[in-house]
């Protein structure tokens, strides 16, 4: 039994790899003591994965567990929110406009709004079996049944820090997917994804550089010295023009008006982060981008675990108030 701490059990599960992240939270203080990652092999089911961690640490079952839950089995709204609705009944009536849209029984869904600048809501939808179903997962696999459940795309807002108070998008690159997410004021106001993945440029670059998929996977300096530039740039060219099209798409479903041009920053963010700087030259030779694309920093670091389960791993410690984040 734990009194004295709190101990904080992160998951991040992917189709090609499981990470895991545990510490504690003292006195307001995250420490991230240790961290584990396992590749899945080409169509190999990741809770085989997740049991053998579970069996290599042993979880207590006083333990905190926080997961991901996948980008895949998750829809993005943005909707009015009317005059004089109070904060505590934004989860209810998004949950009425959803069940509406979609033509489900509200009873079958599960959803999660935040409150954004300009009187709408951003609302995340997913259906009830399917988190049943990652709940499932994780207690089979020999851990506690998880206290945070957290939208994929969420883990790494927890860690990026974003400076621009105005209208501004975040580019989310990442093992699974890409996403479009538009903030104003740092609050996430609307979230579209879409087809893309990462891991075709970690191959790519595993086999040309000798660096492990490993190590690609949590060290932002494992590429620095590898002549591969040109040869990334090409395989980049086309990706600003399929963000374009996503971007404008979205900039015109919820801001409607306001033009690309009026975006005042984007920011990219790449999961592993070693793939930024590539991304960051590609999108500004692109008219649309120019001047005013940089990396997404972030707002803790380590050399241990990847950006993923990092930021769930904040979001566990959070459970329990604001973390300052070290490493043992």
């Amino acid at each position: 039994m734990q009194i004295f701490h709190k101990i904080i059990t992160a998951i991040d599960i992917t189709k090609r790899y499981v990470s895991l992240a545990r510490g504690r939270k003292s006195r307001g203080i995250l420490t991230l003591t240790e961290s584990f990652y396992a590749e899945n092999k080409e169509n190999e089911d990741p809770s085989k994965k997740l049991a053998e961690l579970a069996k290599k640490i042993k979880p207590d079952v006083e333990d905190i567990v926080a997961v991901n839950f996948p980008n895949e089995n998750l829809l993005f709204y943005t909707v009015d929110a009317p005059g004089g609705l109070k904060p505590r009944d934004d989860r209810e009536y998004a949950r009425t406009e959803v069940s509406r849209l979609l033509n489900l029984p509200s009873n079958e869904i599960v959803v999660e709004t935040i409150r954004t600048p300009i009187r709408k809501m951003l609302v995340t939808v997913s259906k009830q079996k399917d988190v049943n179903e990652i709940i499932s997962a994780i207690t089979q696999a020999g851990f506690s049944e998880p206290d945070v459940v957290l939208p994929d795309p969420f883990k790494y807002l927890e860690i990026s820090e974003i400076a621009t108070t105005t209208t501004c998008v975040l580019l989310l690159f990442t093992p699974e997917y890409a996403a479009v997410i538009i903030l104003i004021s740092k609050i996430p106001v609307a979230v579209r994804t879409f087809a893309y993945s990462t891991w075709e440029m970690i191959d790519i670059l595993a086999e040309e550089s000798g660096f492990s998929v490993e190590d690609i996977h949590k060290s932002s300096e494992a590429l620095e010295s590898s002549n591969i530039s040109s040869m990334v740039t090409s395989f980049l060219a086309d990706l600003p023009y399929s963000v374009e099209r996503e971007t404008i798409f979205l900039l015109n479903s919820v801001l409607s008006g306001t033009s690309i041009r009026e975006v005042s920053k984007f920011y990219i963010l790449c999961d592993p982060p070693a793939l930024t700087s590539f991304y960051v030259k590609a999108f500004n030779q692109f008219e649309t981008f120019q001047g005013k694309v940089e990396d997404a920093k972030f707002s803790v670091k380590s050399a241990e675990a990847g950006v993923g389960v990092l930021g769930v791993f904040v979001r566990g410690g959070a459970e329990f108030g604001k973390n300052k984040l070290v490493q043992a």
